[in-house]
């Protein structure tokens, strides 16, 4: 049954259908120009309920109800579809999530407030705070733990704080250069020791258990001494932290960085991939796509939503996967789309919709730190990459989920937003509707977004 199903996965959405609308995207323009070869016509656009299922994880965390599925079936706006995701609560609640596990990871212990951290992202987004203000204000965290949500960004990351700066936003590996010049790069040891005292004056202050101060202890150097930009430029007052923050949210590499990062969680894969790894030996694929991608980031002031709207509108976005001898290559070019495992919320999430299930927070969270089991404590700035999946504990929500009722043509509907085949029809005849459940569950399909 695997191969079967994954086949279909893979092969059953290679036309796109005739409500999809054309788009006027500068997008694809670019793609076409860093194309050798002309094998455009390789990726069609892919079906209505799979771009519904495709927007949805990517913006919500979950799959489609089969209702929200049979709304977009009468009326098949992509565009409209869109909007009213970023408007909506859940669009937050994903994305605060999203960026949670980039910035800060999963570790929960006593000196630092992951939930106070997630609670402040939320309300930024909820407030559509430009994202440079967001990454400004996080950078400038001052107060205590308690009540300024950003000051656990630097509890978790005390150490070098400057090693998770540069890699989430500037996309740089400088801690490569942490005990020897970057054998790949022009970064030398000076540079990472330099851009370090940015943060020297940083300084915690058990206010009580489990809430830290955080100040800036005013620093005094000589010009030697001092901290130094990678431009080579030093700050001009004592506040080293605070200047950091500005040049960096208003230097290129910053905006180039943002620009790079949206368009990999929505295609897979990264202009730059990986995406923290800006460096002269990794050029990007599509360098004049990356550099209008930048320009719209400066030009909208860095709103989030326009630049979702903007690669979630174009051909690049909307195309289907294949399984074809040089997808790879295809897949570097954004010929075809890359298939993206689901994260381990958007699986938990995905299955309680599937299941009819109510998502228990708790149950949440226990799911993912069984999911991610030794490597919880690690470091989560690429969404997408490939982890093992547990199925003895997708087994085990299985098993405690009761059956859902009707017809073949639901469970496939409410599980992977779609209509059975008639090789699928035939398959499942005499299949009971648990049976049903847990294959259709288990399947590449599901466990993907393709």
């Amino acid at each position: 049954m695997w191969p079967l199903l994954t086949a279909i996965s893979l092969f059953l959405f290679a036309f796109a259908s005739a409500s999809a609308q054309d788009y006027v995207n500068p997008i694809d323009s670019f793609i076409k120009q860093a194309v050798d070869q002309p094998p455009f016509a390789t990726g069609t656009l892919c079906s209505d309920e799979l771009f519904l299922r495709r927007a949805t994880l990517d913006l919500w965390g979950r799959i489609p109800t089969a209702d929200e599925l049979a709304r977009f079936r009468i009326a098949p706006n992509r565009a409209k579809i869109i909007d009213q995701m970023l408007e909506s609560d859940e669009f937050v609640s994903h994305w605060a999530s999203l960026w949670t596990t980039q910035w800060y990871g999963y570790t929960t212990d006593d000196t630092a407030d992951r939930a106070s951290f997630r609670n402040w992202l939320e309300t930024e987004l909820k407030a559509k705070t430009p994202y440079d203000e967001v990454v400004h204000k996080l950078v400038t965290a001052q107060g205590q733990s308690a009540f300024v949500g950003p000051v656990s960004f630097f509890l978790r990351h005390a150490e070098e704080p400057v090693v998770k700066i540069s890699r989430s936003f500037l996309g740089v590996r400088l801690d490569c250069a942490r005990c020897h010049d970057h054998p790949f790069d022009r970064w030398t040891e000076d540079d990472f020791q330099k851009m370090n005292l940015f943060f020297a004056g940083l300084q915690q202050r058990e206010v009580s258990r489990g809430n830290v101060q955080l100040v800036d202890v005013v620093m005094q150097a000589e010009a030697s001494e001092r901290p130094r930009f990678l431009t080579g430029a030093v700050p001009k007052t004592s506040q080293w932290r605070a200047e950091f923050a500005i040049f960096m949210i208003r230097s290129k590499p910053f905006a180039r960085n943002f620009a790079n990062r949206i368009w990999y969680h929505l295609l897979g894969r990264g202009i730059v991939h990986p995406v923290d790894d800006f460096s002269r030996d990794n050029p990007p694929s599509h360098p004049e796509l990356l550099e209008y991608l930048t320009a719209e980031v400066r030009k909208s002031k860095f709103d989030l939503r326009h630049m979702i709207r903007l690669i979630c509108a174009s051909p690049a976005y909307q195309r289907v996967s294949t399984a074809e001898s040089n997808s790879s290559q295809l897949q570097q070019q954004f010929l075809i789309r890359s298939i993206k495992p689901l994260t381990p919320e958007q699986w938990y999430r995905s299955f309680c919709v599937a299941t009819q299930r109510t998502a228990q927070a708790e149950e949440e969270r226990e799911f993912v730190r069984q999911y991610l089991s030794d490597s919880i404590d690690g470091d989560f700035s690429a969404t997408w990459e490939y982890r093992e999946t547990m199925q003895g504990l997708m087994s085990a929500l299985l098993d405690r989920a009761a059956p859902r009722g009707g017809d073949l043509d639901s469970h496939f509907t409410s599980t992977l937003g779609r209509s059975p085949t008639t090789q699928e029809r035939d398959f499942f005849s005499h299949s009971s509707s648990r049976e049903v459940s847990y294959v259709l569950l288990h399947s590449n399909e599901f466990s993907f977004n393709h």
